[in-house]
């Protein structure tokens, strides 16, 4: 029981931090470098932190993918693709249900749409939208993990099956 822990804990720092290291330097460290490139015209800083931009972002797809495979959880697996699902779908859902069109009221309630408008502005001021291609890679990564789970349980159940049926029971003569 403590190492399933264990491996859920993992699993959910590994999304955290991925998250979180992809959005600092997407939105923190790369906007900085294309400010200073545009003022002191040496684009220098944007040939080398692009590509790590870039490197980042595919590490973080591996290391969620390996979290999430690693942790044999279908709590992981449901946690992930609800998180990347919500991520990757946060972009149509403020635009279906907290944007307002010609002055009319928004679909969802102020206080909900005023929470999307927010988290979509904060997380789309990256250059390279990073967090929204590993949110990508958590929902598919938790699907692959469910898949597996589910798919485990039922060939432990088929196997468990013929035992039972192999042991045929004596008849009364």
């Amino acid at each position: 029981m403590f190492t399933q822990f264990r491996r859920w804990l993992v699993a959910a720092l590994v999304a955290l931090l991925t998250l979180l290291i992809g959005q600092w330097f997407d939105a923190g460290v790369l906007p900085d470098a294309v400010r200073r490139a545009s003022t002191t015209f040496d684009p220098g800083p944007l040939f080398y932190l692009t590509p790590v931009a870039h490197l980042l972002t595919a590490a973080g797809v591996v290391a969620l993918a390996v979290a999430a495979w690693r942790s044999r959880s279908l709590f992981v697996g449901v946690g992930y693709a609800v998180v990347g699902g919500f991520l990757v779908f946060l972009p149509a859902l403020v635009w279906a249900f907290a944007t307002s069109v010609n002055g009319a009221p928004t679909v969802a309630p102020e206080p909900i749409a005023d929470t999307l408008g927010q988290w979509y502005t904060t997380l789309a001021t990256g250059v390279t939208g990073a967090v929204f291609t590993l949110a990508g890679a958590m929902l598919l990564s938790g699907l692959a993990v469910i898949g597996s789970v589910l798919r485990t349980q039922r060939r432990s159940a088929t196997a468990a099956l013929p035992a039972a049926v192999q042991a045929p029971q004596s008849e009364p003569a």
